[in-house]
């Protein structure tokens, strides 16, 4: 007996390491096996491939790999049909793992299909809600809104709140230690954790660094741990101005006064932490031109769909500059009744998050599949 897990980003591999510290704590002694990453291996998930091939930003990229990640397709199709696994469990990045389901299914693979962060299909490509009723056992989608719309389309869907709301992780003990004084007024500086998001986004941090630092702050620069070494010197390289730090960006955003970073799962991150962030998105002509024909919803972060407004700023495309991210950021840094507003909207928004044993959930949920 076995279970098939893939993942393509930093967020999945956190949430697939926690679902097998789940599966392994309710007894399953099965083999966990796939694509993953650092974190799922360390949670003693065997890696047949790294996550860091399913990696791509933008519409260039992904087709300049598309020979690639068909063979990668075949490659895995082939491991599970012969391995079969009781179960596929996937984890967001949809266009690779919607045809990957599809390959199993026409050869033939009966097993349960498990699909957490499921595809944005209320927000753009709402087709893909057939492949998801077709394909799929089970999704588990991580926010209130996503599993209505889910259920509300015949798509079998289980929610009761944000994974992040189960870690401990929100205590400050439970981190390593950060090499800044306890008075400084830090900002946490993130790039992301995909190389192109990184090379794109980096240069306007950069000046924003440089011109917080003028004014008293004490900017430091995130290091994402599952990045190259390759972009990981590229980062230090280039920020040998301010301090970097290597650790969870957890840790980062909990002792900072506000951040600024890469659309992402770290919005949602600074939300839980109530810190403010300053949101950037930066993508090549041909995704930015996708974004603005097909997406649907007024806003790119999850915290402003949430708060059903412009809770953090978002500078889309040329609108990220440090100009623009600086008009933004110091009125909260510099406004204690501005803070107070936004903290409050803050707090509305996490309601909204549901409430802790997502984890729990879809460990139980997986283990009652596979009996």
């Amino acid at each position: 007996m076995s279970i098939f897990f893939s993942c393509g980003e930093a967020s999945g591999d956190y949430y697939l390491s926690r679902l097998a510290a789940g599966l392994r704590v309710r007894g399953f002694e099965g083999k966990l096996w796939g694509v993953v990453g650092p974190l799922s291996e360390a949670a003693g998930v065997e890696k047949a491939w790294s996550m860091r091939e399913l990696q791509l930003m933008g519409i260039g990229e992904v087709l300049s790999s598309i020979p690639r990640l068909l063979s990668l397709k075949r490659s895995i199709e082939s491991q599970i049909i012969e391995k079969k696994p009781k179960a596929v469990v996937v984890v967001d990045s949809p266009d690779f793992h919607l045809r990957l389901l599809e390959g199993l299914r026409l050869k033939g693979y009966r097993g349960k299909v498990f699909y957490m962060c499921p595809p944005t299909v209320w927000a753009w490509r709402g087709g893909r809600v057939k492949k998801l009723k077709k394909l799929c056992d089970l999704c588990f989608p991580l926010f209130g809104f996503e599993h209505e719309f889910l259920a509300s389309k015949g798509v079998s869907s289980l929610w009761i709140g944000h994974p992040f709301l189960d870690e401990a992780m929100f205590s400050k003990s439970s981190f390593p230690t950060l090499n800044l004084e306890g008075e400084e007024r830090v900002i946490g500086l993130l790039p992301g954790s995909r190389p192109s998001e990184v090379r794109s986004i980096l240069p306007v941090l950069l000046e924003v660094g440089e011109r917080l630092q003028g004014l008293g702050f004490k900017p430091v620069v995130s290091i994402a741990s599952n990045l190259t070494e390759e972009i990981k010197n590229y980062i230090k390289l280039n920020s040998r101005a301010f301090e970097t730090y290597s650790g969870p960006g957890a840790k980062l955003i909990e002792r900072s006064d506000a951040v600024v970073g890469a659309s992402g799962t770290v919005a949602v991150e600074a939300l839980l932490r109530r810190r403010f962030m300053v949101v950037l998105y930066k993508a090549s002509w041909s995704s930015w031109l996708a974004y603005k024909l097909f997406v649907k919803t007024p806003w790119i972060s999850i915290p402003n769909i949430l708060a059903g407004g412009p809770l953090f700023p978002e500078l889309l495309q040329n609108d990220a500059r440090a100009n623009n991210v600086l008009d933004n950021l110091l009125p909260y840094l510099q406004d204690e009744s501005k803070r107070a507003k936004i903290h409050k909207v803050m707090d509305e928004a996490c309601e909204k998050l549901g409430k802790p044993g997502a984890l729990n959930l879809w460990a139980e949920a997986i283990l009652k599949g596979v009996e």
